[in-house]
């Protein structure tokens, strides 16, 4: 019983060794060599012999040439990138995630309805400019009174571009105005609809990989 004790108060110094030195993982030869300093093991088979009792006791973590000092960050790690079919199937999580999922398609689908309203509005706004451009060109004016204010026109449209390009740091093209205002969209409407996002986030975090997790969102 008193080589037990010993060997216990030897084992605390040893982890106090190794976590002393702000380590997070150190090779196994240096695992055996603080079981030799330290008075634990005698031998180079007690002291393997010894590795593998703390790795057994979750004391440690070894895994091929490497010892982990702190498992319960591996399990953090691994615990995390679970995937989604291997959570209980009566997971009160699961079923949170699939409500906000719902209401999430609902909310994309009506911030893709009011995008494309707004995309029609400006259909028919720049029909209406060309209409009046041209009724002014053939009808009320000439194309001499008619083409410095078109240029200009055109000009303002190049200067307003540019202006996107230097807040935004993106190409002004279609696609990314599209992309800009779903996404403006799907923001007021979280807001208006008290919408969690953050919740969702972190339940897309826990109940899946942290790859399908991001592309999920992302999309």
């Amino acid at each position: 019983e008193a080589k037990k004790l010993m060997r216990l108060v030897n084992v605390e110094a040893l982890k106090k060794k190794l976590g002393m030195e702000g380590k997070e993982v150190i090779g196994y030869p240096e695992l055996l060599e603080a079981c030799s300093s330290m008075g634990v093991a005698r031998t180079i088979d007690e002291a393997n012999a010894f590795a593998r009792v703390l790795d057994d006791a979750g004391v440690v973590l070894l895994f091929r040439d490497k010892v982990y000092l702190h498992p319960d960050k591996v399990v953090d790690l691994v615990r995390r990138a679970v995937p989604l079919a291997l959570h209980p199937e009566n997971d009160p999580m699961r079923d949170e995630l699939k409500m906000l999922q719902e209401k999430k398609e609902e909310i994309d689908v009506l911030a893709h309805k009011q995008v494309r309203r707004i995309l029609l509005i400006g259909l028919g706004l720049s029909i209406i400019h060309i209409g009046l451009f041209f009724r002014l060109t053939f009808w009320e004016f000439s194309w001499d009174v008619m083409e410095p204010i078109a240029f200009f026109t055109t000009t303002t449209g190049i200067i307003l571009g540019y202006a996107y390009f230097l807040m935004t740091s993106r190409d002004p093209t279609y696609q990314d105005l599209l992309k800009r205002l779903f996404l403006s969209r799907q923001r007021k409407l979280f807001k208006k609809l008290n919408f969690d996002v953050n919740r969702f986030k972190e339940l897309q975090m826990k109940c899946k990989t942290p790859l399908d997790a991001r592309a999920s969102i992302k999309n």
